[in-house]
């Protein structure tokens, strides 16, 4: 373009943008819509589940992108001014003709429905090591806006492929199927039905936890990009060239011979914000960039994760779930001219922490799933199911390890155990703190078992004043989530536990024995006359405790043990424990290393004998696409999470 034909060419576009303005402005009126929105979704967000399921909802039969002005998409034309300003002018026109076919840019601010936003980790190495060891499965994710509102922002995630599918199945019920195996599952959705050429399986993706393959309700719905009359009477354009539908609707459309399975996504589950929660976090963490993308941009990116058996050979690494779309996370970033930020991020702790989590949740790829996480374990000791409080008004589990627990048959109470040995640890995607932890138990009724754990040392220590006006002090110790429970007047105590494993203070008579672990109970006045005594290396002060409920099949501490989240250590064992444990120091960056590598020496000894078996035959498992084992990252996040945590 010359500099003469530059003033007419802005003279134009602004004459265009202006036709469509009044154009935009004039539909609005006339329909009563108020922003760029659809009734298609429910207003959800990530924490709400209790919106209306996805499969619900109304289709509108005409879209103001529909019709003759279809090319006149003001997102395009937004594009071609991003392009005016950035254009290149030593780039070949051919190639800048074929490179403008398809295009993608940041919009700053700007969220609409059919944004992209791509989540980022965040610049903040303590903000990133809390996302990674806590919501891991949204790391690097590309999310479709389907809705935004001033109160709501929510999408689908678009590159995170499972190896799951849906199946028709009896009685018009589907079922999720494991493409290649025939393994049927146990959830269904009533949706569906035989097509005139027999049952088809449909390939899933996962657009996020709310109604996600893992809820009470899955719920789907489909993107496409078919454009006959069928598919148009049944579907909703999300931006033009990209329909959604649900799955009856992709179903009549396979039906009338417009399409196959394999052109259509869908995806089970759906993600969202709060607008004020996104825009805090994408301002203060940098963790979101919004981006605008064409049609083809999307499902170019889409292609890249699908992998059918007739192109297997040209499939991209993104079509393995284990990979969770990090390729086509990293394609997109350089697109919008990110390069150096995607590579820079790539092969982290993080990106471990999520190819461990695709493994588990996106591709089946092990027989046992176990989730990380304790299933019995509460937040506040005395919930009930329907969330109301038990009576634990005479209860105070720090002073309530009596004669009569040691009466019951089998009794648990003294009872250590230790996190399991599984190579790919029930702990490492969730509660990290659990993975080789070791857990005194001082507590199995009839309703929950409770224990402390012993081997997390924290920053903080406990002061204990003499009568002489001099004081000492011990290192406090983390016991576990639970660090209250109710008193009768419904204030919330938090118990301090006093133990030693000391035998002149047993010979002396100070302190409860726990069951018959060696290990004994105190107050603080026997700690004060056991510190004026002299002795301090025995006696550990916790605050925190674990609490497992017994209900249904579960039975306490006992089914965790029985679901090997946890084995049991000999007793002969507990006392060598104790006192490799006794060697830990104040929590501190300098400590960190030395404590984490006491707790796990203390964690071995617990094996009976003191030794690590090892099976030569059983192979290292190793993270997807790396050389780091399994057990080594575990190992880390554990570490990562004491930094979090207990480092402050």
């Amino acid at each position: 373009m010359t500099e003469n034909q530059k003033p007419m060419h802005f003279m134009m576009l602004f004459i265009r943008v202006l036709k469509m303005i009044v154009a935009v402005s004039l539909w609005m009126n006339a329909t009563g819509v108020q922003a760029w929105s659809s009734n298609y979704a429910p207003k959800l967000s990530r924490h709400n589940k209790s919106a209306a399921p996805l499969t619900t909802m109304p289709l509108s039969k005409k879209s103001p992108l529909d019709g003759e002005n279809v090319e006149d998409d003001w997102r395009d034309f937004r594009a071609q001014l991003v392009r005016s300003e950035n254009r290149d002018t030593t780039t070949n026109p051919q190639d800048r003709e074929q490179d403008e076919e398809h295009w993608a840019y940041e919009t700053g601010d700007f969220v609409e429905r059919g944004s992209i936003v791509i989540s980022v980790p965040s610049s903040c190495a303590f903000l990133d090591d809390v996302d990674s060891l806590n919501s891991i499965c949204y790391r690097k994710s590309i999310v479709f806006v389907l809705d935004a509102s001033a109160n709501f922002i929510q999408g689908i995630v678009l590159n995170r492929p499972t190896n799951i599918g849906v199946k028709e199945g009896a009685d018009g019920m589907m079922q999720f199927v494991q493409p290649g195996h025939g393994e049927m599952f146990d959830n269904e959705i009533g949706l569906g039905g035989e097509t005139q050429n027999g049952p088809h399986r449909w390939k899933i993706w996962f657009g996020g936890e709310v109604n996600g393959v893992y809820s009470d309700s899955p719920q789907v719905m489909c993107l496409h990009s078919v454009v006959s009359d069928t598919a148009q009477s049944v579907s909703d354009v999300a931006i033009p060239g990209i329909y959604l539908t649900s799955f009856a609707g992709a179903q009549k459309i396979v039906q009338s011979g417009d399409a196959n399975p394999s052109d259509f996504w869908i995806f089970c589950g759906i993600c969202g914000w709060e607008t004020n929660t996104f825009y805090r976090e994408m301002h203060e963490e940098g963790l979101w960039h919004i981006v605008s993308a064409d049609s083809g941009t999307i499902v170019e990116e889409l292609n890249m994760v699908r992998c059918e058996d007739a192109v297997a050979e040209n499939c991209d690494i993104d079509a393995d779930p284990m990979n969770a779309g990090l390729h086509t996370w990293e394609m997109l970033m350089e697109k919008i001219g990110r390069s150096d930020e995607a590579h820079d991020s790539s092969d982290e702790f993080g990106d471990l922490m999520l190819h461990e989590w695709a493994t588990g949740a996106l591709s089946f790829a092990f027989a046992d799933v176990r989730r990380g996480v304790m299933t019995e374990t509460i937040t506040q000791v005395g919930l009930d199911d329907d969330g109301s409080f038990l009576d634990l008004a005479s209860y105070d589990p720090a002073y309530d390890m009596t004669i009569q627990n040691e009466s019951r048959e089998a009794t648990m109470v003294g009872t250590m155990i230790r996190g399991s040995s599984a190579q790919r640890s029930p702990y490492l995607l969730y509660d990290q703190g659990f993975h080789k932890s070791l857990i005194l138990i001082l507590r199995d009724g009839d309703d929950h078992s409770e224990g402390v754990m012993l081997n997390h040392v924290t920053s903080s220590n406990v002061s204990f004043d003499f009568e002489n006006s001099e004081s000492a002090e011990l290192n406090l110790r983390y016991g576990g989530p639970t660090l209250h429970y109710e008193d009768e007047d419904g204030n919330y105590v938090v118990p301090t536990f006093y133990l030693h494993s000391n035998e002149a203070l047993r010979d002396d008579g100070i302190g409860i024995p726990i069951g018959s672990s060696g290990i004994y109970k105190m107050t603080r006045n026997e700690v004060v006359k056991a510190l004026m005594s002299g002795i301090s290396e025995d006696i550990f002060v916790i605050q925190g405790f674990s609490v497992w409920n017994k209900r249904g099949d579960h039975s306490g501490v006992v089914g965790e043990i029985e679901n090997e989240y946890f084995e049991l250590v000999p007793r002969s064992q507990i006392k060598t424990v104790w006192n490799i444990l006794s060697e830990q120091q104040i929590l501190s960056p300098d400590s960190l290393d030395f404590n984490m590598m006491k707790g796990r020496q203390a964690w071995v000894v617990a094996k009976e004998g003191g030794a690590v078996v090892t099976n030569d035959d059983e192979e290292v498992i190793k993270v997807f696409g790396s050389d780091i084992d399994v057990e080594s990252l575990a190992d880390e996040a554990t570490k990562r999470w004491v930094n979090v945590n207990l480092l402050f």
